[in-house]
């Protein structure tokens, strides 16, 4: 018996595919290792998107980017508090620092430059008002006594605020204490917010959602 081997001209379409053929069995084990990689990478690149506490990193941008699909409700810590700083108080000594009052208008000018319209609240605490009113430059301030404390009311003050303002986004200064309190009991992680460190919230059907902390660079 006599085993007829084709021959084939090096510059041959058939050629050409036996020869990708033979490569990519000799090569698989190296794909499947690179495919591999490239997924470990992607996963790496997702997280870090994420604050170690568990929380959505969220920067201004792209606060900007939900700002166009549906309004954000931004809650602020206020800025330095004077009682407990060694730096020159802005006035009352219940109120903030010069420093402070410099770094909320910092703070608000590059939250200005992405979301240029907001309604404006505070809790009627000196500082966060203080905060508030360097942050805004002259906006509109509504200061709510709801938003003094913190607890199972919050939630239900954030939504009236968000009531009176429809379709606006909202900007809130408020205490450290009660950020912590909506990132344990609506995300269920701990949460410790330093000087103008803010969470991201929206309302959908009457409901509201925690969508991350916002982070800022300049």
């Amino acid at each position: 018996m006599y085993i007829v081997r084709q021959r084939y001209s090096p510059l041959s379409l058939e050629f050409i595919v036996l020869a990708f053929s033979r490569s990519l069995a000799r090569f698989r084990k190296y794909i499947v290792i690179l495919a591999a990689s490239l997924i470990t990478l992607t996963g790496v690149s997702c997280q870090v998107a994420w604050s170690s506490n568990g929380l959505p990193r969220i920067d201004i941008r792209t606060l900007a980017a939900l700002s166009a699909r549906h309004p954000v409700i931004v809650l602020f810590r206020h800025a330095e508090r004077c009682d407990r700083s060694d730096g020159p108080c802005l006035a009352d000594k219940t109120g903030i620092t010069e420093y402070g009052a410099h770094e909320a208008r910092k703070r608000g000018e590059m939250f200005g430059m992405q979301i240029k319209n907001y309604a404006l609240y505070a809790s009627p605490a000196v500082r966060t008002i203080q905060s508030a009113t360097w942050f805004s430059a002259g906006k509109k301030l509504t200061v709510d006594n709801a938003m003094r404390d913190c607890g199972r009311g919050t939630k239900s003050a954030i939504s009236r605020l968000v009531a009176k303002a429809p379709g606006e986004n909202v900007v809130v200064f408020t205490h450290n204490h009660c950020l912590t309190w909506l990132a344990k009991n609506m995300r269920g992680v701990k949460y410790d917010p330093g000087y103008l460190d803010a969470l991201v919230m929206h309302a959908d059907q009457d409901k509201l959602y925690l969508d991350g902390q916002l982070v800022t660079h300049y």
